[in-house]
């Protein structure tokens, strides 16, 4: 039999998974406590690994929320991994589609190390910022031109694909559909990190959402990770994403993606043979950056490039023509995900480091499409090899 001190680490681990599970679905002690038939404060002393949890409630929280039970207590990284939402309602991301998607981070994190890709996540070092006041703000504008600098993108060129630029520095991108709830809500993307398995940024690739949106939700979660990488730490909180109680980290997100896909300096340069900024002005620079009406708009306020009664103006055309929900003239050309997990599969497979039953799973694909990938690399590792 096992004694009391033997058995604390792993009561703690359970209890840490459950509140993770439980807080990722939005639920309060109280919901969770009556579908296992013990007082809230039990829950809360079994969080904290200070109540034993036996066998059928291990059960039963693996099917209410879609886990392994031996999730509950294995050492796995995936386990303390933490996300960040861009959502109002966190329980949009429904615990199902969290754990395959931290699965896939896992997936990918062990392909690197097959493929001999030694673990590194390519961020800057982190800058937090708490507050969105105007010195923070100032701070987000400056690391924002020297990311640009870094990526290789200078004060002017546009942002064209930011999944490859992202993916040239290993961070891993990894798109998933969801479509809209019923309330006319989205989940627009959302990141992870940790320690060990470095960052990953979730981008939701349903038909519903434009190109545009998706560049912005990509630069918008890569600034969380810039910013707010220890909050990965803690527990998940629910963001204000817009209105008058938008939340700091929010602001701070959306200032740098701002800055980072319209540059300043491309922006005034457009801007100064001008008399007034049109709407066509608007369309032109839209295209030109690939971002939305909204984001040009919000760029030019913030450079002082049109003045309040104007923009006035040109934010009551967006609303009524409901621009918000269907992104006018948007972008034709989608993003295109896969490659660097597909460049690194292939490594891997030539390395003789990985089964097709892997390749399956990493690759997302169905087995037949995998076996034709296969044939292919070994034709081209035969024509490489003649002399």
């Amino acid at each position: 039999m096992l004694h009391g001190a033997n058995l604390a680490p792993i009561r703690q681990r359970i209890g840490q998974r459950i509140l993770e599970v439980r807080e990722a679905a939005g639920l309060s002690q109280t919901d969770v406590a009556a579908e296992l038939a013990v007082t809230r404060q039990t829950l809360a002393r079994m969080e904290r690994g200070k109540a034993p949890v036996d066998s059928d409630m291990l059960l039963h929280l693996a099917v209410r929320f879609d886990r392994p039970v031996g999730y509950f207590y294995e050492d796995r990284d995936t386990a303390g991994l933490r996300l960040a939402l861009r959502a109002d309602h966190p329980q949009l991301l429904e615990p199902g589609l969290r754990n395959r998607l931290l699965d896939r981070l896992t997936a990918i994190a062990d392909l690197e190390a097959a493929a001999g890709l030694g673990q590194q996540h390519g961020l800057p070092p982190t800058e937090p910022l708490e507050k969105a006041g105007e010195r923070e703000l100032a701070i987000v504008q400056d690391v924002a031109q020297e990311e640009r600098g870094r990526l290789g993108l200078g004060q002017v060129a546009t942002f064209f694909d930011p999944v490859a630029v992202l993916e040239s520095l290993d961070i891993r991108v990894i798109p998933f559909e969801l479509p809209p709830a019923p309330n006319g809500k989205i989940l627009s993307g959302f990141s992870a990190f940790s320690d060990s398995l470095g960052a990953g940024i979730f981008i939701n690739a349903h038909a519903n959402l434009s190109v545009e949106h998706k560049n912005f939700s990509l630069a918008h979660e890569y600034a969380h990770l810039i910013f707010h990488r220890r909050a990965y730490r803690e527990a998940s909180a629910p963001y204000r994403t817009r209105g008058r109680g938008t939340s700091p980290e929010e602001k701070v997100a959306n200032a740098f993606a701002g800055y980072l896909l319209v540059p300043t300096l491309g922006l005034r340069r457009f801007v100064g043979s001008l008399g007034v900024v049109t709407l066509t002005d608007i369309f032109e620079i839209k295209r030109i950056y690939r971002v939305s009406f909204a984001a040009v708009l919000t760029r030019l306020q913030q450079e002082g490039l049109v003045n309040k009664k104007l923009a006035g103006r040109f934010w009551a055309i967006w609303k009524v023509r409901d621009w918000q929900t269907q992104e006018p003239e948007a972008i034709e050309q989608g993003l295109c995900f896969h490659r660097r997990t597909e460049r690194l599969a292939r490594r891997a497979f030539e390395r003789g480091e990985v089964t097709q039953d892997f390749l399956v799973d990493v690759l997302d694909l169905k087995r037949k499409e995998v076996a034709t990938r296969l044939r292919q690399w070994e034709e081209d590792a035969l024509i490489d090899a003649v002399p």
